[in-house]
Protein backbone atom coordinates (compact mmCIF):
# COMPACT_ATOMS: atom_id res chain seq x y z
CA UNK A 1 0.00 0.00 0.00
CA UNK A 2 1.10 3.57 -0.62
CA UNK A 3 0.27 6.73 1.29
CA UNK A 4 -2.24 8.08 -1.25
CA UNK A 5 -4.27 4.87 -1.04
CA UNK A 6 -4.68 5.40 2.72
CA UNK A 7 -5.69 9.04 2.19
CA UNK A 8 -8.25 7.91 -0.38
CA UNK A 9 -9.71 5.33 2.02
CA UNK A 10 -10.24 8.12 4.60
CA UNK A 11 -12.02 10.31 2.03
CA UNK A 12 -14.04 7.45 0.52
CA UNK A 13 -15.28 6.50 4.00
CA UNK A 14 -16.79 9.99 4.27
CA UNK A 15 -14.54 10.88 7.19
CA UNK A 16 -13.20 14.36 7.89
CA UNK A 17 -11.45 16.22 10.66
CA UNK A 18 -14.73 16.86 12.52
CA UNK A 19 -14.81 13.10 13.19
CA UNK A 20 -11.52 13.20 15.10
CA UNK A 21 -11.55 13.04 18.90
CA UNK A 22 -8.90 12.35 21.49
CA UNK A 23 -10.50 8.96 22.08
CA UNK A 24 -10.54 7.76 18.49
CA UNK A 25 -7.01 9.09 17.93
CA UNK A 26 -5.94 6.93 20.85
CA UNK A 27 -7.65 4.00 19.11
CA UNK A 28 -5.71 4.83 15.94
CA UNK A 29 -2.51 4.96 17.95
CA UNK A 30 -3.25 1.55 19.48
CA UNK A 31 -3.91 -0.05 16.08
CA UNK A 32 -0.75 1.38 14.53
CA UNK A 33 1.31 0.43 17.57
CA UNK A 34 0.12 -3.18 17.38
CA UNK A 35 0.98 -3.30 13.67
CA UNK A 36 4.45 -1.95 14.47
CA UNK A 37 4.99 -4.57 17.16
CA UNK A 38 3.72 -7.38 14.94
CA UNK A 39 5.97 -6.26 12.07
CA UNK A 40 9.19 -6.78 14.03
CA UNK A 41 10.69 -3.94 11.99
CA UNK A 42 13.64 -1.86 13.13
CA UNK A 43 15.04 -4.72 15.19
CA UNK A 44 11.68 -5.16 16.92
CA UNK A 45 11.85 -1.71 18.53
CA UNK A 46 9.28 0.12 16.36
CA UNK A 47 6.54 1.63 18.58
CA UNK A 48 4.13 4.57 18.89
CA UNK A 49 4.46 7.17 21.58
CA UNK A 50 1.81 6.77 24.31
CA UNK A 51 -0.33 9.85 23.72
CA UNK A 52 -1.35 11.49 20.47
CA UNK A 53 -1.02 15.25 20.10
CA UNK A 54 -4.49 16.81 19.74
CA UNK A 55 -4.71 20.59 19.23
CA UNK A 56 -8.03 22.03 18.11
CA UNK A 57 -7.73 25.70 17.09
CA UNK A 58 -10.77 27.80 16.18
CA UNK A 59 -8.77 29.94 13.74
CA UNK A 60 -6.35 27.49 12.14
CA UNK A 61 -8.28 24.23 12.49
CA UNK A 62 -7.27 20.96 14.03
CA UNK A 63 -3.75 19.62 14.27
CA UNK A 64 -3.26 16.08 15.53
CA UNK A 65 -0.27 13.77 15.41
CA UNK A 66 0.82 10.31 16.46
CA UNK A 67 4.55 9.98 16.91
CA UNK A 68 6.74 6.93 16.86
CA UNK A 69 10.12 5.78 18.09
CA UNK A 70 12.64 3.00 17.65
CA UNK A 71 16.03 2.14 19.10
CA UNK A 72 17.80 4.86 17.10
CA UNK A 73 15.22 7.67 17.03
CA UNK A 74 12.47 9.36 19.08
CA UNK A 75 9.45 11.45 18.16
CA UNK A 76 9.14 10.96 14.43
CA UNK A 77 5.82 11.33 12.63
CA UNK A 78 3.67 8.24 12.28
CA UNK A 79 0.46 10.06 11.24
CA UNK A 80 -0.35 13.76 11.23
CA UNK A 81 -3.60 15.56 10.54
CA UNK A 82 -2.38 19.00 9.50
CA UNK A 83 -4.16 22.37 9.68
CA UNK A 84 -4.31 22.42 5.88
CA UNK A 85 -6.32 19.20 5.70
CA UNK A 86 -3.33 17.15 4.55
CA UNK A 87 -2.86 13.77 6.24
CA UNK A 88 0.82 12.93 6.54
CA UNK A 89 2.19 9.42 6.94
CA UNK A 90 5.73 8.98 8.29
CA UNK A 91 7.46 11.13 5.71
CA UNK A 92 10.80 9.78 6.92
CA UNK A 93 9.87 6.11 6.32
CA UNK A 94 10.79 3.90 3.38
CA UNK A 95 8.35 1.57 1.61
CA UNK A 96 8.84 -1.13 4.25
CA UNK A 97 8.69 0.92 7.46
CA UNK A 98 5.54 2.74 6.34
CA UNK A 99 3.48 -0.45 6.02
CA UNK A 100 2.51 -0.86 9.72
CA UNK A 101 1.38 2.78 9.80
CA UNK A 102 -0.77 2.44 6.70
CA UNK A 103 -2.19 -0.91 7.78
CA UNK A 104 -3.18 0.39 11.22
CA UNK A 105 -4.66 3.53 9.68
CA UNK A 106 -6.81 1.54 7.23
CA UNK A 107 -8.08 -0.73 10.03
CA UNK A 108 -9.01 2.39 11.98
CA UNK A 109 -10.86 3.87 8.97
CA UNK A 110 -12.88 0.65 8.69
CA UNK A 111 -13.74 0.80 12.40
CA UNK A 112 -14.72 4.48 12.11
CA UNK A 113 -17.13 3.70 9.25
CA UNK A 114 -19.22 1.39 11.41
Amino acid sequence: MIRDEARNKFAEAGLNYSDLTRQNLQQLRNLINQEMIDSGLIKGSYRCRQRPVFRPDAKRGLFAQIQCRAFYFDDREAVSFNHTGFIGFAGWADDSNIQPVLSGFCKWVEAMKS
